[in-house]
């Protein structure tokens, strides 16, 4: 009798330990997809609450405090090496709202150079860094996700940015751009050009380009 019940406390025993090693494996995966996607604490917040507590039914909103911007953005713009900690208070984050589209404009700051970003937060779990066209230095367009300082045009609904070099009196650049939807979401879609040859003696901006109608050209 005591040899089955020796016998039976050995089976026992093992079915727990293998209860247990079986729970480790499932923790395990689980634990390291939070470490990759930030701290537990950081994904369990519901980025729908987050966005409604912050933007309390405004449509256009600023943020001068870190701490208040929402985890899933913070993540996001870090993961993309922005500098943005030192100049929120400066130069606060903007929230867009457009139609259905969510916009954050963030400016970054890397080394002496800085420039705005936008982060398309249409899917608030997914903050996605947005690009913009601008014409190459020789011909034809390119993209890029530092166009310079934005600014938004809320009664002409366009975005304008703003650009110049760190040579003093070199001139300087202003696209216009507005927003348009792409595959992945909105994206934003070039609409005119202006330069202005020399700052420094207040000249005007000239539009060096329009973008034209194409179904116009077409026909």
């Amino acid at each position: 009798m005591c040899c089955i019940r020796y016998g039976f406390m050995r089976f026992a025993v093992s079915i727990f330990s293998l209860i247990i090693c079986l729970g480790l494996l499932l923790v395990g995966p689980i634990s390291f997809a939070l470490a990759q996607d930030g701290s537990g604490a950081d994904v369990q917040q519901d980025p729908r609450r987050e966005w409604h507590e912050l933007a309390k039914g405004r449509n256009e909103f600023e943020i001068s405090d870190p701490a208040l911007l929402p985890t899933r953005l913070a993540l996001a713009v870090e993961r993309s090496d922005c500098g943005y900690k030192d100049e929120i208070s400066s130069i606060p984050v903007r929230f867009i709202r457009i139609k259905s589209y969510r916009i954050a404009i963030v400016f970054c700051r890397s080394g002496i150079m800085g420039s705005h970003r936008a982060y398309d937060m249409t899917d608030l779990r997914r903050p996605r860094q947005m690009e913009f066209p601008i014409p190459t230095y020789t011909n034809g367009f390119g993209t890029t996700s530092e166009p310079g300082v934005i600014t938004w045009k809320t009664d002409a609904g366009v975005f304008e940015a703003q650009k110049g070099s760190d040579m003093a009196c070199s001139g300087e650049v202003r696209y216009t751009y507005r927003l348009g939807e792409g595959n992945k979401g909105p994206s934003f879609v070039i609409i005119r050009m202006d330069i202005k040859k020399d700052e420094c003696k207040q000249n005007e901006w000239t539009t060096i380009w329009d973008a034209p109608t194409w179904s116009e050209l077409v026909r």
